[in-house]
């Protein structure tokens, strides 16, 4: 935008270089920050007619496309409505979180998961030959193959290790992308320096990550093996919803799918983590000795409402009268909660060759020692 110090002028980025002015103060997300125009001309910005109501993208590019200097940029259209982020979390909470408040009613709750259910059909019907970036026949960008996970991206920006590999080399199967996956974490583990606390968090990390490297091909649905392939955004939850109001919760947008690539079905349609909105990776969801969180009754409660929600959307659409997505995400419940007891990890766990998991041991605990060493100087 060019302009004057009172926020008016003409966007540079608009592919019509619009008159425009600042419409209100900074909005931020994790990964972005955001700043609301509003075009002069009195024209209605069209967006185009999707069942799955995202804005309409006019512009963008990476840092050295943007002459504000601003760095990577997409100018899109703005949604009116209410966050649901802000509906849905407890703004009294002693320790900010995201975690659905306890006084949300289950009716308000199955409506939300029935949209989100139509969404995740829609998405589950866009078949892909590959894995990897999404295509982009429109704008000719070059991209390459491997994708851009909020996984991958999360190890570099708090551990500092690229875990990417080759970029220009492709996944054939479900188990490579597997492989490939586990082995992020294993190389995080060996790569940055203070990816332990002390020798016996090191020895717990190494084994456990080996065996489950081993038991990648156990956890696979040879029927989704070799595709087809289906969109996956890593981030897709509740919190990417914008309702009509604070008394509509009828979904007008959906925003900040950032972590969207072409990955596999049993991801696209597996149980999901966003049923209390927050990810079950955060404080409220520790174990306190050895026993659930309490959260946990709550998700296991929500999620036999999403599952009945899910199973009739899908058995409203023509052609989906297998409940495929349905009987997959009960495939990777049953799948999860069954398959790996706890006495079979144990065996594996002691099975590792004593003098191998020592020399790691003692390897880690020097890097640690180097890295501690190093804050100190």
């Amino acid at each position: 935008m060019v302009g004057n110090n009172r926020g008016k002028g003409r966007a540079t980025l608009h592919p019509d270089r619009l008159p425009c002015s600042l419409d209100g103060g900074f909005l931020h997300g994790a990964y972005n920050l955001c700043q609301k125009f509003t075009f002069s001309d009195n024209a209605t910005l069209i967006r185009e007619r999707t069942s799955i109501p995202v804005p309409t993208i006019y512009s963008w590019g990476v840092a050295a496309d943007n002459p504000l200097g601003l760095g990577a940029f997409i100018l899109m259209s703005f949604i009116k409505g209410t966050s649901i982020n802000r509906l849905l979390r407890d703004s009294e909470a002693a320790v900010d979180t995201r975690l659905m408040r306890e006084d949300i009613s289950d009716r308000d709750v199955e409506s939300l998961f029935r949209q989100m259910a139509d969404f995740q059909l829609q998405l589950f019907e866009l078949d892909f030959d590959r894995i990897g970036s999404l295509p982009t026949p429109n704008t000719g960008f070059s991209v390459q193959i491997r994708p851009l996970t909020w996984k991958v991206h999360d190890i570099i920006q708090t551990g500092g290790v690229n875990t990417f590999s080759d970029r220009t080399r492709g996944f054939s199967t479900t188990t490579d992308y597997f492989q490939y996956v586990v082995g992020q974490d294993c190389e995080q583990l060996i790569r940055q320096p203070n990816s332990v606390a002390g020798p016996c968090d090191a020895e717990r990390k190494y084994t456990s990550f080996q065996i489950l490297a081993s038991l990648v091909p156990e956890y696979i649905n040879e029927r989704y093996d070799r595709g087809p392939y289906e969109l996956v955004c890593d981030d897709f939850g509740l919190a990417n919803l914008i309702v009509k109001s604070d008394d509509d919760l009828t979904v007008v947008g959906v925003v900040d799918l950032e972590w969207s690539y072409v990955g596999l079905a049993q991801l696209s349609a597996s149980v999901p983590w966003w049923l209390l909105q927050d990810r079950p990776i955060n404080p409220e969801w520790d174990c306190d000795d050895h026993q659930p969180p309490d959260v946990a009754v709550r998700y296991f409660r929500y999620l036999e409402i999403y599952k009945r929600v899910l199973e009739e959307e899908e058995a409203k659409r023509p052609g989906h009268e297998k409940k495929e997505m349905f009987n997959l995400v009960r495939w990777s419940e049953d799948f999860g909660s069954n398959h790996v007891g706890i006495d079979k990890w144990k065996k594996r766990r002691w099975a590792f060759d004593p003098e191998e998991v020592g020399a790691f041991v003692a390897e880690k605990t020097s890097q640690l020692e180097g890295y501690d060493a190093e804050l100190i100087g």
